[in-house]
């Protein structure tokens, strides 16, 4: 068996080990069951390239958003657009995110702004693709899915 580097940051924890793979894929499921004890539940959806290879990007890593909005072809649709800067949000590691996060994310990266962002949220939610939760909302993999399938 072969020597393995693996270095993770989410938010402020950070992750790294080095040495044979299965000392580092063991020292790695302890680190997530102590993030998961924190409260923290990290999930990002995996990608897979032409190879059978995970191309999943670690959380923080997922680029600019407007290219992202580009990519799941947001376009002009206001709920779309809304729906992919929430998971766009999330996948920077926000597990509750706040319709207010939204509309600064889209003003941030100079993108068309949303007419009335509480209706479009309320619209998404009677999709099924957000669910409220406390003061925020979260994505569902039904909305995640949804961009994808679009």
């Amino acid at each position: 068996m072969g020597e393995a580097r693996l270095a993770i940051e989410i938010g402020t924890m950070k992750f790294n080990a080095e040495g044979t793979e299965t000392w580092v894929d063991a020292k790695f499921d302890a680190f997530i069951t102590q993030v998961k004890e924190l409260g923290f539940q990290p999930s990002r959806p995996s990608k897979m390239n032409g190879n059978g290879a995970d191309t999943t990007e670690a959380p923080g890593d997922v680029g600019p958003l407007a290219i992202f909005l580009k990519e799941v072809n947001a376009g002009t649709s206001q709920n779309k657009r809304f729906l992919a800067t929430a998971v766009w949000l999330k996948r920077q590691g926000q597990t509750t995110i706040q319709t207010a996060s939204v509309v600064k994310a889209l003003a941030e990266a100079q993108q068309q702004r949303l007419g009335n962002p509480a209706d479009i949220l309320n619209q998404n939610v009677k999709k099924g693709f957000c669910v409220k939760a406390g003061e925020g909302f979260y994505v569902t993999p039904e909305g995640e899915e949804s961009l994808s399938s679009s």
